[in-house]
């Protein structure tokens, strides 16, 4: 049996000890399932997570756009669309506030799963990581998470530059 000792981890995943019967192999294997299942679990929050914000984005631009195509104009205007722009960005940053936190939680699941693999035969998802270069070497893999910070980031960017510009608006420093 290949198990490494990470006295990190293993006082807490295993406060009885290393599991070393068949029996406890096998209620191991059963919290192992559980945990595979959790991380699955997550990546589904995750994306109905960015269903969300991407809904929530998309109206708060829509409704930007049906403040910009009335006819009036003024202070008044560019209150409501500073107001917008305000609580899309807190929107966005909050978004990707999450992003961050459920990579975190993947990363520690993943940190049990491999060690739990250590205790079977074949450590299926330690080898696929492996095989990806473990995420140092980006023609192998690059993170979801990497590429899934820049929507939220572009959307907040999008709406200080918009809100910097409505304040100067209302405040009657830029005439548009």
């Amino acid at each position: 049996m290949r198990v490494t000792n990470d006295d990190s981890i293993d006082k807490v995943l295993f406060p009885a000890g290393i599991p070393e019967s068949e029996g406890d192999i096998r209620l191991t294997f059963e919290l192992y399932k559980i945990m595979v299942a959790s991380s699955e679990g997550l990546v589904a929050r995750r994306q109905g997570v960015n269903t969300f914000f991407l809904t929530l984005n998309g109206a708060a631009l829509t409704a930007c756009g049906l403040i910009l195509s009335t006819a009036q104009t003024g202070p008044h205007k560019a209150l409501a669309l500073l107001a917008l722009t305000v609580t899309g960005a807190i929107l966005a940053h909050a978004w990707r506030s999450l992003l961050v936190s459920f990579g975190q939680l993947n990363t520690g699941k993943f940190v049990v799963i491999n060690r739990l693999e250590q205790l079977f035969p074949a450590a299926i998802f330690f080898a696929e990581w492996q095989a990806l270069g473990q995420g140092k070497q980006p023609e192998k893999y690059r993170t979801f998470t990497s590429r899934e910070m820049w929507t939220p980031l572009a959307f907040f960017w999008i709406y200080v530059i918009a809100s910097i510009v409505e304040a100067l608006v209302w405040v009657g420093l830029l005439v548009l």
